[in-house]
């Protein structure tokens, strides 16, 4: 991408030209007309590189800006993925409710979320009328703020915003009916767009698995290898869009019917004789102790917080079979975390650095079969 002039530079080179043009030299001071039109002038050419900048950048997905941003990103995905970011989706759970028999809870009343539940203080909603039974009732609601913000864990409880006749207002969740799911990331969307444009789809190599794999809500990346020791076997590992990584039994599933359920407009995906092994990916909490830091303030250790989880969340398993050599970053160790350190505090004085992963003292370590690395701590001593 070409380099972007400062408007000193480009100021400087218009008085170049003018002088070199006109063989004269320009005084420096007193009144100066061709002086301050090369200001002016350099000004305006600036705003036009700016431009040129921002059109060149989105001419290719990798580089390319959200629309919202007034980039093409989501087109680029559009034309590929065949579909634009997921958006978030509300949740509905299932909840337990008491009352006298024939009673009627009218569609639209909605409930609050207690103040101890996963989620406090969200609102809920019922889309239809409910007669009680007077026995076993329960009722879906619908959260209205989408995203897993509204997310409820079983035995959380909610209140009725306004008194039912002959119902309990208090009701408790007995079940999640339908999992919340957040607005996909956009440079996940991105590198599912990458993915789609660099991978060549061969009915059932590595590459189909990940590709496959990425058409389902909350599925940030998937990592497939053979089974070790087995016969036409894939061991299919999944990671979330979570804090952890971790999917859920219904993220597991859906990957799952993805991959091998015909839809309407497409027959089933994996050759019949491959059986796949759908896991959850394994999270490896590292611990980091550093000894002796001079100088340490609020403010250094925030910056080294920081920046070692932003490169803990680049570093991630790597597939030979899909991608690219140049960009492998699967492994951690001591000589870069001091790096690291270094760069969110240059000149940064300190002792010795370990590293522990999930509690077992470590040099390096590499992450491979679904290992994904997730910084727990990092302490001064």
């Amino acid at each position: 991408m070409a380099n972007i002039p400062t408007i000193t530079q480009l100021y400087a080179a218009i008085i170049a030209d003018v002088e070199q043009e006109l063989n004269i030299s320009l005084p420096l001071f007193g009144r100066n007309y061709l002086r301050a039109q090369a200001m002016v002038l350099a000004g305006r050419i600036w705003l036009m590189y700016l431009l040129l900048g921002k059109i060149q950048k989105n001419i290719f997905v990798d580089t390319a800006d959200p629309v919202a941003s007034g980039g093409t990103l989501e087109r680029f995905g559009f034309v590929k993925l065949g579909r634009y970011p997921f958006p978030a989706t509300q949740g509905q759970y299932t909840v337990s409710v008491t009352g006298t028999a024939s009673a009627v809870i009218p569609a639209q009343t909605t409930f609050k979320s207690n103040d101890d539940a996963l989620s406090p203080s969200k609102l809920y909603v019922l889309d239809a009328d409910y007669t009680l039974t007077g026995s076993g009732d329960t009722i879906v609601l619908r959260a209205l703020e989408a995203g897993d913000g509204s997310k409820l864990s079983l035995g959380n409880q909610l209140t009725a915003t306004a008194p039912i006749p002959l119902v309990n207002s208090v009701v408790t969740v007995t079940s999640e009916t339908v999992e919340p799911q957040p607005a996909e990331d956009i440079e996940a969307y991105r590198q599912k767009a990458i993915d789609a444009y660099r991978l060549e789809p061969q009915g059932g190599a590595p590459a189909d698995y990940r590709l496959w794999a990425s058409e389902v809500q909350g599925i940030v990346q998937s990592y497939p290898y053979v089974a070790t020791g087995q016969t036409s076997r894939v061991n299919l590992y999944i990671e979330a869009d979570n804090a952890n990584g971790v999917p859920t039994p219904t993220d597991l599933q859906n990957v799952e019917d993805a991959i091998e359920l015909p839809t309407s407009d497409r027959p089933a995906r994996k050759p019949t004789t491959v059986k796949v092994n759908y896991l959850a990916i394994t999270p490896k909490f590292i611990d980091i102790e550093i000894a002796d830091f001079s100088d340490l303030t609020g403010d250094i250790e925030t910056a080294i917080y920081e920046t070692i989880q932003d490169e803990l969340s680049r570093v991630r398993p790597f597939i030979g079979a899909i991608d690219v050599l140049s960009e492998k970053n699967d492994y951690f160790d001591i000589n870069k975390i001091i790096q690291l350190i270094l760069t969110a505090n240059p000149g940064s004085v300190f002792g010795a650095v370990t590293m522990t992963v999930d509690d077992v003292p470590m040099t390096s370590f590499t992450f491979t079969n679904g290992d994904i690395p997730i910084l727990d701590e990092i302490t001064y001593v």
